[in-house]
């Protein structure tokens, strides 16, 4: 599909360009905007919520990837617990951010690191983790691969989606009126009934869900199981 590659070349460029600098902050220590502070928080909120859910379901020492690995915050986290991780994640950037992260703390023999398309990934693991990657792919695409995900995994899939409710859409209404220079890329809601029919389609379903609100950022985790 065309229209899909197109999509992903333009977050690669993002997320490999003007969006590094930006996660990077977001993701790390320093002073951000009062909205910038908001996304922080609700993305420490939803890593504390997989890491509690990751330990519950999984032996150590298991194998997980981690699609969509960002600056590698969760990839050290499981690593350092024992873990051996696939990190894989669309910018090269990001997936050097990871690498430079896991070799700093000692755990670079338990992860192996990878630029590239989720979707071109092949082999099964322990549990599956996409984190606020899905939040930017419009309806056909999510599907398409949420269900290539599921084929991964023979334990928990655990992945955010922006759910389709009336106060996001207002919030991405008012954002789309911001400065160029301050907005980040489109976010694409999706409806939950969407989201458990694509998982039915490859015998999974939810198990679990946690809402995850902090000013703009809205996602809600996902935790599916095999049926």
């Amino acid at each position: 599909m065309q229209h899909i590659s197109d999509h992903k070349a333009r977050l690669r460029a993002y997320f490999d360009g003007p969006g590094f600098a930006r996660w990077m902050a977001i993701y790390g220590e320093g002073e951000l905007s009062r909205v910038r502070r908001t996304i922080r928080r609700g993305h420490s909120r939803m890593l504390a919520h997989v890491e509690r859910w990751l330990a519950e379901r999984m032996p150590l020492p298991g194998t997980v990837l981690d699609a969509g690995c960002g600056t590698g915050l969760l990839t050290l986290t499981l690593a350092q617990h024992g873990h051996y991780v696939t990190a894989i994640d669309l910018a090269p950037q990001m997936a050097a951010a990871t690498q430079q992260a896991v070799t700093a703390a000692g755990v670079a023999a338990q992860v192996r690191c990878l630029a590239g398309d989720i979707d071109q990934l092949d082999g099964r693991f322990d549990a599956v983790v996409c984190l606020d990657v899905l939040v930017h792919y419009p309806a056909v695409a999510f599907s398409r691969m949420l269900r290539n995900l599921a084929e991964r995994s023979n334990g928990p899939l655990i992945f955010t989606y922006a759910p389709h409710e009336p106060l996001l859409a207002a919030l991405h209404w008012i954002g789309a009126h911001f400065p160029a220079a301050s907005r980040r890329t489109e976010i694409q809601l999706i409806r939950a009934a969407q989201v458990r029919s694509d998982l039915a389609a490859v015998g999974m379903q939810i198990s679990r869900t946690a809402d995850i609100r902090s000013g703009f950022y809205h996602v809600t985790v996902v935790e599916a199981q095999p049926f």
